[in-house]
């Protein structure tokens, strides 16, 4: 038998691009980075290593919400990304060949792969600095095009309707009233006759209440016999969570209404914007809906814009008649979506930035003439401290921050309160704490599902919720999940299976049962058998119940991450904040974290995290907002 010989190198696998390989085994590529790479490199001709690392790097982008990749800063971006690699494997991304960023970029515009001017298509872009794969900068085109096209011409308008402040006979008198509805109105007139209507604000603002106004406001413009059929409206969002919310918004809005205004508008159907432009089967990117077969609405309203992909924005768009209003709806503090781009903040722009320059530059186009910002919050009075924190960590400001947590009054506040436990989430003291805090309440959960209760269990369920930066680790999801649970088991409650209490939270979509992803439930005991209660019920009932054995992708969520958190409220939230070392705190997460509380937020963690979270911003390349607002400053856009 022969001899094995020496072991092969990891590199030697990636031949004849050895520097992939390296770059692979750090692991800032992938696999399909490096295959893509490779066969885009092989049928161009193209034989630069740095070119054809600039292409990996490019594919590797949008799976970390990129739509292009900056070269003079993906370095130090790849060493701040949130990522599962070991603390030492990031130290080792500075002992990488990174190339000389005005070198390599020079290379690449130069090489066979990249488009020319000349309007012919290839692999790759390279524009204002980015690098991209084609088709992400075909989206970012689609998109800018599309909304300044709306923004500067208005539709047809045959439901002209006068919504002055004067007019008490109007739909949006009784529906817009108090501090803040100023504004409101003013996004109706918007709506009533433009393209294009963006209204963005801050949890509590009543972006879902100026909505339904702007919906029946257009209604009542129709003459009456024609109200029922003449305005074709689509309500959607970008999951079934935020949908069958909005749809709950609407019927409560029509509750204020004349009954034929009442019954037009609590009818408009809500969807996922997936649904609205109906997949085609076995596919997850091609619609029947686009272009050449457009939705019929005349108006197309899309909430929880935040969590809207670019691609997914510009497929929405493209389906969209030339003639039909579109109105974008959300908030650009929050998180962005978990795959490629920053639509909202990027649609916002300058509007957006709380810390930069107050208003609107000279020459930003029309877009700035169909947003509306709103800022007065029904949820809790202005200055109450939560309202505080909310407005310093958009700031940025950690000295505002921590001075907010640490003053004892806040604790006091009936509405929009405070407190801060300064000890590092896995501490011994701030476990002890949360259990003080949430056993109760954990136990009138239980309570009320042994006894069947579904809809006293599920209120109980949204009194408190614990949220996580992490899913893994002491200061992640699944080691609460644990705590909590044995603090019940300790209490007599049997933790296993399908236990009468039990929250469970949606992880996938199931339109089969009319459950979305981040939908939660509650495990209550139904003629003496376990089943699951969910919101959202028909017109008869305000919840569902539904038997376990038809439930597929669900998860025991005592706690839950904040990203799965977005959508929802909560009347105490208790936000861990991970270490100061985290690459996954950021300004955007806290934020998103402390506005699902309707009442009170509990933080727990020390002063160096919570500096670490609100210092850290995240940053997406994209040149979206630069051709939006015909601004050709730095390349990345934060959401």
């Amino acid at each position: 038998m022969t001899a094995p010989g020496p072991s092969t190198a990891p590199t030697d696998r990636w031949q004849p691009f050895p520097l992939l390989g390296e770059f692979r085994d750090a692991g800032v590529l992938e696999a399909s980075d490096v295959h893509l790479a490779t066969t885009s490199a092989r049928l161009a001709g193209e034989t630069d290593p740095k070119v054809v690392l600039a292409v990996a790097l490019a594919a590797r982008a949008p799976r970390h919400g990129h739509v292009g990749v900056d070269l003079a800063g993906v370095r130090a971006q790849a060493a701040a990304e949130p990522s599962d690699l070991p603390h030492a494997t990031h130290i080792a991304l500075d002992r990488l060949p990174w190339p000389d960023p005005d070198a390599w970029l020079d290379a690449v515009r130069a090489s066979p792969l990249v488009a020319p001017t000349d309007g012919t298509t290839a692999p790759i872009v390279v524009h204002a600095g980015l690098v991209y794969l084609e088709r992400y900068r075909t989206y970012e085109q689609v998109v800018a095009r599309h909304l300044l096209r709306r923004a500067a011409v208005a539709p047809p308008d045959p439901f002209a309707v006068d919504v002055a402040d004067g007019e008490r006979s109007s739909v949006v008198e009784q529906l817009l009233a108090g501090p803040g509805s100023d504004r409101q109105r003013a996004a109706v007139r918007a709506a009533s006759g433009s393209g294009l209507t963006v209204l963005i604000g801050g949890p509590g603002t009543g972006k879902t209440t100026t909505v339904a106004a702007m919906v029946a406001a257009l209604i009542e413009g129709a003459p009456a016999e024609r109200r029922s059929t003449a305005l074709r409206i689509a309500l959607a969002a970008p999951t079934g969570k935020a949908a069958a919310r909005l749809g709950e918004a609407f019927r409560e809005a029509a509750e204020r209404l004349p009954p034929d205004l009442a019954a037009a508008l609590s009818s408009t159907e809500t969807s996922t914007i997936h649904r609205l432009l109906r997949p085609v089967p076995g596919s997850r990117t091609r619609f029947r809906h686009h272009a050449g077969d457009p939705l019929p609405h005349d108006v197309v309203i899309v909430d929880e814009s935040s969590m809207i992909s670019l691609p997914l924005m510009a497929r929405l768009l493209d389906a969209v008649r030339p003639d039909a209003r579109v109105v974008v709806v959300g908030d650009p503090g929050q998180l962005a979506s978990v795959e490629t781009g920053s639509v909202l903040g990027d649609i916002a722009g300058p509007l957006a930035d709380v810390d930069g320059p107050a208003g609107v530059p000279d020459g930003a186009g029309p877009l700035a003439g169909c947003i509306t910002v709103l800022e007065h919050s029904r949820r809790f009075p202005p200055h109450s401290p939560l309202a505080e924190l909310a407005g310093a960590i958009r700031r940025g400001d950690v000295d505002r921050a921590v001075g907010v947590l640490a003053d004892p009054s806040s604790a006091t506040a009936d509405q929009g309160a405070l407190e801060w436990l300064s000890v590092p989430a896995d501490d011994a003291a701030a476990i002890d704490h949360v259990r003080e805090l949430i056993l109760a309440p954990l136990l009138e959960v239980v309570e009320h599902a042994v006894a069947g209760r579904a809809r006293p269990a599920l209120d109980a369920l949204g009194r408190i919720r614990v949220l996580c930066a992490h899913r893994h680790g002491g200061f992640g999801v699944e080691r609460w999940n644990e705590h909590i649970e044995g603090w019940l088991a300790a209490e007599g409650v049997d933790t296993t299976g399908w236990y009468p209490g039990r929250p469970v939270l949606v992880t996938a979509n199931d339109h089969r049962n009319r459950l979305y992803n981040g939908d939660l439930g509650v495990v209550v005991i139904d003629d003496h058998r376990p089943t699951v209660a969910f919101e959202h019920g028909d017109a008869n009932a305000d919840h569902r119940l539904i038997g376990p054995s038809r439930l597929d992708a669900v998860e025991t969520t005592h706690s839950m991450t904040i990203h799965k958190s977005q959508g929802s409220e909560f009347d105490h939230v208790v936000v861990l904040l991970p270490p100061d070392d985290s690459r996954l705190a950021s300004r955007e997460l806290l934020y998103t974290a402390i506005t699902r509380a309707r009442r009170l937020v509990t933080v727990v963690g020390d002063r160096d995290a919570l500096a670490a979270a609100i210092s850290q911003r995240t940053l997406r390349a994209s040149r979206l907002r630069a051709d939006l607002w015909a601004d050709l400053r730095p390349t990345r856009s934060s959401e």
